[in-house]
Order: structure tokens, then sequence, then C-alpha cells
């Protein structure tokens, strides 16, 4: 934890040093914020409420899930450069040389600190949803609950996307599997009860994204209780079975120099 601190405040005095590209930036992860909540109140117009979800609470759900995303973009978005950066070119030889675990050096070579952005737009609007939901409680226990949840969708994008970077020890392709499976985050966003059972099953069981933002921002806007037992669990299984696909990838490299 002490290296990973050095880390961390290292990459942040040096993202500091060029304070107006680092506003920008943040601006950027603002904007696509921005872009979704537009989209959420175009299809809210239309209806009065979706899968009987009001728009208040799925604006909740919207907050919910930028700031997994947004943990996510800040701490592991260098898993985007595993396949080009690390496994072909061959820079993942210096990482294996040093003494400390491979999946985070690669994730601490590059903190996007200013998506950081997004985790507080996040935070503005399921602030506003829940002053917009008749009869929304809110008290130390359900802030302790929020925490938790917010703690186990970040666990879930991470491991996720962990289990198909590694993929790239089999597949040495430049582009790998994260970008086209971040576009599935998506759906996580929207009530399950929308999508045919194929497509449920995906993202609930296979790739649970919808753990990482409808299912455990339903707790708090009078959904069932039964993901915030779920939630941690599912947390839980996927980081182990993404460490072993991990593991399994890295005992697999072989070494691009001579």
């Amino acid at each position: 934890m002490r290296i990973a601190a050095i880390f961390f405040l290292t990459y942040l005095k040096r993202r500091l040093a060029y304070r107006g590209d680092l506003f920008v930036q943040m601006l950027d992860e603002l904007l696509r914020g921005g872009v979704a909540l537009a989209m959420l109140s175009i299809y809210t117009s239309k209806t009065e409420s979706l899968a009987g979800w009001s728009a208040s609470q799925l604006l909740f759900v919207l907050g919910f899930s930028l700031v997994p995303i947004s943990f996510f973009h800040c701490l592991c978005s260098n898993l985007y450069q595993l396949n080009s950066r690390y496994v072909i070119e061959g820079n993942l030889d210096r990482v294996l040389l040093r003494p400390y675990p491979v999946f985070l050096q690669i994730c601490f070579d590059r903190l996007a600190i200013e998506d950081l952005s997004g985790a507080l737009l996040g935070c503005i609007l399921m602030a506003v949803a829940a002053a917009r939901i008749p009869g929304f409680e809110f008290g130390l226990l359900h802030l302790g609950m929020l925490v938790v949840m917010l703690l186990s969708a970040t666990v879930v994008v991470v491991a996720v996307f962990m289990a198909f970077a590694a993929t790239g020890f089999w597949f040495e392709d430049r582009v790998g599997m994260v970008p086209p499976v971040y576009n599935l985050m998506e759906f996580g966003r929207w009530p399950v009860e929308l999508y045919a059972p194929w497509l449920k099953l995906l993202i609930t069981c296979l790739i649970p994204f919808s753990f990482t933002g409808f299912l455990p921002a339903s707790v708090f806007i009078g959904g069932p209780l039964w993901p915030l037992y779920v939630c941690p669990a599912v947390a839980i299984a996927t980081l182990l079975v993404a460490n072993l696909v991990w593991r399994m990838g890295l005992a697999r490299y072989n070494s691009a120099g001579s």
C-alpha cells in the first residue's frame, strides 16, 4: 500500500505541473457524462416511465453508474495499452523484473486523475435525483450501504476488464478485447426488464455489468434488497475469476526480445 501511495502521489505531482491540460481533460470526462444525461432526457421525455421506473429514479441510476466507471478510468485505463504497449512491444519485460504485482504496475503507469470529475458528476446527479424522488430516505446506514455498493460495482468493472485484457496474452492484437467489451457497460445503466432473456443473461451472469449500475442502485430507489447482498458476492467472485485468468495469461507470456 505504501508503494501504491508513492506511485499515486508522484503521478499526481506530474499531472498538477500542467494544470491547464488537466482542467481540459476533466471537462472531457464531464462532457461524456453530459452526453449520457442528454440521452436519458431524450428517452424519458417520450414516456412517463421505463419498465416502471420514473425519470428521477433512472437519473439516480445514471449518477450511480458514473462513479465506478470514473474510478476505473482513473485507476485502470492503462489496460487499454496492455496488448500494444506491453505484450507486443515487449515493455512487459521491465515490469516483470520489479518486485511488485504486475497488474498494479501496469495500472499505475498511467493514472487518469482527471477522470475523477466523472465521479463528482455522478454524486451530484444522485443528490439531485434523490431530492426529486418522493419518500427518498438517506441516513448514515444508507450512506454505508451506498459506499459498499459503489465499491462492489467498481470491483466488478475492474475485474471484468482485467479478465478481458488478459486475453491479450493468448491473442496478440493491438486493439484487444477491452474496447468492444467497454461498449456493453451502457446496458448496465438501464432496467434489466427492458432486455431480451439472452441479453439479460449476458449482462447479469456472464459479463455482470448490470451489477455496476442498475441493480445496486435500485436498492436505494424502491427496488428489492437482494442486490445489497448479492453485489458484494458477485464482486468477489468476478475478481477471483479475473485474477485466475490474469495469472494464466501472464504465465503464458513470452518475451518479445531475442
